[in-house]
């Protein structure tokens, strides 16, 4: 299967704030012949702070080993990918947020010092694979390869001040343009040797939040529905693709359409349980997922007493009804 990620940050398109900054710590940490310092990503989903991870660990010569923090659920969990690590891997935590906070301090030593403590009863078969001698102490201290620890987190907010404090760099990355979009979908359909034309990679584009994932998603639905209609991609046949999908213009889907009807509808401010309840979503699916794209396109208000639809959120149901 082909390789859609980029691989390099020079194939990287986008978040060019955050491409100057890696590009100087990459360059910088070569010369010292260091790993790249830690760092911590922090933006809604979609937007390649996988991918990023994964270039930073390519550039250095080392490997990715991917963790989400959601799964960590003791100390252990930690100190075994921590023991594991070799020169210049990344090891990336996704969702590192949601690291107990007990267990989070097991990464400060491992920051600032390159130590992890590690009791000998839970690793001594593990000890003995890496060559490290045993001693009569329950726990003994063992010196970690040079690594990055790169974080990434869709809630910045419910990151501890302490593990924040220790990373190097915080990346903000934002939403893409669609002219970025465009060009992350047109380079993706010349790997996928896909035909398409300038003007159908930015209507898809500009049905895609904002988010590369998206885009790529949106692009390969399309191949799909043109291979299976014949082999030629038309405007017709990308409008017939997105309405079969229930994605607009806009990029709204189905239940966009039906959070924004509801406030359009509602009388006053609708709560966030409210809301799940009738969209039958989870509360962190709608604050997660859904409602980033929507706040950003100006149609819903958050108030202290939930959510208000805004005069362009009712006047584009006025324009569908009309």
């Amino acid at each position: 299967m082909t390789n859609l990620r980029p691989q390099t940050l020079d194939d990287f398109v986008g978040q060019p704030a955050v491409r100057r900054i890696l590009s100087v710590l990459i360059a910088a940490a070569r010369k010292r012949s260091e790993p790249v310092p830690h760092l911590l990503m922090s933006g809604p989903p979609g937007l390649g702070k996988t991918t990023i991870a994964r270039i930073v660990a390519t550039e250095m010569g080392g490997r990715l080993v991917e963790m989400v923090g959601s799964s960590i659920k003791a100390p252990a969990d930690l100190t075994q990918h921590l023991l594991h690590l070799k020169a210049n891997d990344v090891l990336f935590i996704d969702e590192i947020h949601a690291i107990p906070r007990r267990i989070e301090e097991t990464l400060y030593p491992a920051m600032e010092d390159g130590m992890v403590s590690v009791e000998q009863r839970g690793f001594s078969d593990l000890m003995k694979q890496l060559g490290v001698a045993s001693h009569e102490k329950s726990v003994t201290t063992h010196k970690l390869p040079p690594f990055t620890l790169i974080g990434a987190t869709t809630l910045q907010g419910l990151v501890s001040a302490p593990l924040r404090s220790r990373f190097r760099q915080i990346l903000d990355l934002q939403p893409y343009t669609p002219t970025e979009l465009q060009c992350i979908v047109s380079g993706t359909a010349a790997k996928l040797a896909f035909s398409l034309s300038d003007n159908l990679a930015l209507d898809i584009a500009r049905r895609s939040r904002g988010t590369a994932r998206v885009a790529v998603s949106h692009l390969l639905w399309f191949r799909d529905v043109v291979q299976g209609d014949g082999g030629v991609a038309t405007a017709e046949l990308l409008a017939q693709a997105f309405q079969m999908k229930g994605v607009d213009e806009l990029g709204l889907t189905e239940t966009d359409r039906s959070y924004l009807r509801y406030l359009v509808e509602a009388e006053d401010a609708v709560g966030l349980n409210t809301l799940a309840s009738v969209l039958g979503e989870s509360v962190e699916t709608i604050t997660e997922s859904l409602e980033p794209y929507l706040l950003r396109q100006g149609f819903v208000e958050r108030t202290a007493k939930g959510r208000l639809a805004t005069a362009k959120c009712r006047e584009l149901f006025q324009e569908v009804t009309a």
